[in-house]
């Protein structure tokens, strides 16, 4: 009898500590403010992944295109995807990142993928942005050359201009993993030197 009601003084103490540890472990929030801190936590993940890539991103810009190697870091915001084509429509500051066709859009438009603000410095990537996968590096490297095309003060004959080199390193990094820009971002080089070109 006295070993039966050890037993379930045991059991009852474990259960009490199991639960308790699941409480401190979400801090006895609601189902949707955990979701909120998970998405935080994401957020925070995705951060890391970019600020850790970015030395990297600038030696290899610098080794491999006509960039200089200037080590300060750019702000890293993130927003969804229609808040970055708003931001992109009603301000000149900014330089569009990689676009991707979307039948939603107009033939022959893309969607506003990343964004650089020239002004605050700042790069703004796409809310589900993880960095986990060369493509989603790449969006990054993008943006970077823009980066240091800004702190380095390139001029260039038109603004479009710009956009040449960043296309260009973007589907170098791309390559270095059997990937190209038109596979994954639906984006052919005829197309990036065109609308590159500064013609009016």
């Amino acid at each position: 009898m006295f070993n039966r009601f050890l037993l379930l003084a045991v059991i009852a103490s474990l259960t009490l500590a199991f639960s308790s540890k699941a409480y401190c472990r979400d801090g006895g929030l609601e189902p949707s403010a955990v979701t909120g801190s998970r998405s935080v936590l994401l957020r925070a993940d995705a951060t890391r992944t970019a600020d850790d890539l970015l030395d990297e991103i600038v030696t290899w810009l610098s080794s491999n295109f006509d960039l200089p190697a200037i080590k300060e870091r750019p702000a890293i915001e993130f927003a969804s995807r229609m808040k970055l084509a708003t931001m992109r429509a009603g301000d000149g500051a900014l330089s569009e990142g990689l676009t991707k066709h979307d039948d939603l859009n107009q033939p022959g438009q893309r969607q506003v993928v990343a964004l650089y603000n020239d002004k605050s410095k700042t790069i703004l990537l796409p809310d589900d942005w993880t960095g986990t996968s060369p493509a989603d590096q790449s969006i990054l490297v993008h943006e970077m050359v823009h980066h240091l095309q800004n702190l380095g003060k390139l001029r260039f004959d038109c603004p479009r201009a710009r956009e040449k080199s960043a296309y260009l390193a973007q589907d170098e990094w791309l390559g270095r993993f059997g990937m190209s820009l038109e596979k994954e971002f639906d984006v052919d080089m005829f197309t990036v030197l065109i609308s590159s070109a500064c013609m009016f």
